[in-house]
């Protein structure tokens, strides 16, 4: 799993949504309406309809360009709206030995800014109350059956590049926050369905989210995968 922020946020007496440790997005499910078990970003508050950083392709008719394994190959470029063949590596399998990889069509939507209005319900110390927050917005087709381990969720794999080249962690929600709704991966992975789940970020020092990366894959035995040092990246 990928290391995030470390955030002490807490809700508000109304029972709103906590931001919590952040690790990549981590999503571990749909907590009930102002809980405060894990859960990954979901609904919480009414916000005003945010301006879009980046809108999806207008066209997605076309299929993704493969290489001779059938994945897309590292270091490919996409307009957000277009979709990847990827070999999904499992964060709990993530280590010494072969990985094949488990096959997904991934695509990155859109980016959208948003205001701190969207936290009107949630505690933010000064500092945070400087910072901009961003939503990505993806979607995740499965393409083959497969079991997703514990503490595994795809969705994480994605990571965030700020317009200052460097890698930014998403919020993880304790409660529910309406803006970006964030969703677990399914315990199980059944070819030819998909989810779409949305991704937080926080922002600081007036930066913005430029572009989303995926840089799992398959790799031999005590190595790293080439998505590693060459990643797909959607956007600038």
């Amino acid at each position: 799993m990928k290391p995030g922020r470390t955030a002490a946020w807490v809700i508000t007496a109304t029972a709103l949504p906590v931001l919590a440790a952040c690790s990549g997005g981590t999503s571990s499910g749909n907590a009930p309406a102002g809980g405060t078990t894990t859960g990954g970003n979901q609904p919480a508050t009414s916000a005003p309809a945010q301006s879009a950083q980046s809108q999806p392709a207008q066209s997605q008719s076309a299929a993704p360009e493969t290489g001779a394994d059938g994945l897309t190959p590292p270091g490919t470029h996409l307009a957000f709206g277009k979709s990847a063949i990827v070999g999904w590596v499992p964060q709990a399998e993530d280590g010494v030995g072969a990985h094949k990889g488990i096959k997904m069509q991934v695509t990155v939507e859109s980016i959208q800014k948003g205001t701190l209005a969207d936290f009107a319900n949630v505690n933010l110390d000064a500092k945070e109350k400087k910072d901009t927050p961003y939503y990505v917005t993806l979607r995740l087709t499965e393409l083959q059956n497969a079991p997703v381990p514990q503490d595994s969720d795809p969705a994480i794999t994605f990571t965030a590049i700020d317009d200052r080249g460097q890698d930014q962690s998403s919020i993880t929600f304790l409660g529910t926050f309406q803006r970006c709704d964030e969703v677990s991966a399914p315990k199980t992975l059944v070819s030819g369905k998909s989810y779409s789940t949305c991704m937080t970020y926080l922002i600081p020092g007036g930066g913005s989210i430029q572009s989303v990366k995926w840089d799992s894959g398959p790799s031999q035995a005590n190595d790293v995968s080439p998505y590693f040092d060459k990643p797909i990246v959607w956007g600038a």
